[in-house]
């Protein structure tokens, strides 16, 4: 008789990847065990402060220490539906940068597709150099050195007026959960009911698009908007809104103060304390408990 040894049990992602089989699914499990199968994806740079992360109230100083200095980030465990999440508003972005640089309307950084030549510019500029028309669209690269700040928004608009930072959201009643929990208790989580009622941005994509219009000041872009353009597409029926928001550094200064403390404690080789939960520490610090 077979004596269970509890040393042996699966922990972690084989877990994950072994309960798959036991769903009773013909497709899906498959599909799942594809997806929990496939390597973590490692070209987003962890050696860097990034725009999405830092303007977050959870953002963990400490975490973001150790990441700076070269050690890996917490693994992030990947499931078919994160996946499809991830996938849905990539394609929803991909679909509206495509429409913008069809009308000439859009600048940022392109890649010709031929020779990989970049180049920065709007709509489907020939390739400087090897004139090949066909180019792919790597939004706009805002970076500010002296803070290690490295990221990417979505889009510049030029020709609606003045230009506008584009920055395209797909919403879904997840969203709604995570953004503006008040308003999924006051509807019920009724995701027709929220939409209808949603007339401004959400506070997380208005200062991160604020943080966005600064470093396009503090790197000398060629185009630096006064005011960004939100655009919402609903997931779940395509329809869309639009909201308009001047430039403002209201709610950057702790933000900036905050990513000058991390840069300068990682040039210092001091470790922060945990600023989310300082005794015990956050699930983005917890990992370099023994570092």
């Amino acid at each position: 008789m077979a004596i269970k040894d509890d040393k042996f049990k699966p922990t972690g992602g084989l877990k994950d990847f072994l309960n798959v089989g036991k769903k009773d699914s013909r497709v899906l499990k498959s599909v799942e065990r594809y997806v929990l199968a496939k390597p973590a994806d490692t070209s987003r740079r962890s050696d860097v402060l990034h725009p999405s992360a830092i303007i977050k109230e959870d953002w963990c100083h400490r975490g973001a220490y150790f990441q700076l200095i070269g050690f890996p980030p917490p693994p992030f465990k990947m499931t078919l539906s994160k996946s499809r999440i991830f996938q849905v508003g990539h394609d929803i972005h991909r679909g509206w940068q495509d429409i913008f640089g069809e009308m000439g309307n859009l600048y940022g950084k392109w890649q010709c597709e031929s020779c990989g030549q970049t180049t920065m510019g709007q709509a489907y500029p020939a390739c400087p150099n090897c004139s090949h028309a066909c180019t792919i669209y790597k939004e706009v690269p805002l970076v500010y050195e002296p803070l290690r700040i490295h990221g990417h928004a979505d889009g510049i608009l030029v020709g609606f007026g003045e230009p506008l930072l584009l920055e395209i959201k797909s919403v879904g009643a997840g969203t709604f959960r995570f953004e503006a929990p008040g308003m999924t208790v006051e509807h019920n989580g009724n995701l027709d009911k929220m939409w209808d009622a949603l007339d401004a941005p959400f506070m997380s994509h208005i200062l991160q698009a604020g943080l966005y219009m600064k470093l396009a000041e503090l790197s000398n872009l060629e185009h630096q908007p006064q005011e960004s353009l939100f655009l919402y597409e609903n997931k779940a029926n395509q329809t869309t809104k639009e909201f308009v928001v001047k430039k403002s550094d209201f709610g950057l200064t702790h933000i900036l103060e905050a990513a000058a403390f991390v840069v300068k404690s990682a040039e210092d080789k001091v470790a922060p304390m945990c600023n989310i939960a300082p005794n015990e520490g956050c699930n983005q610090c917890k990992g370099y408990k023994n570092v």
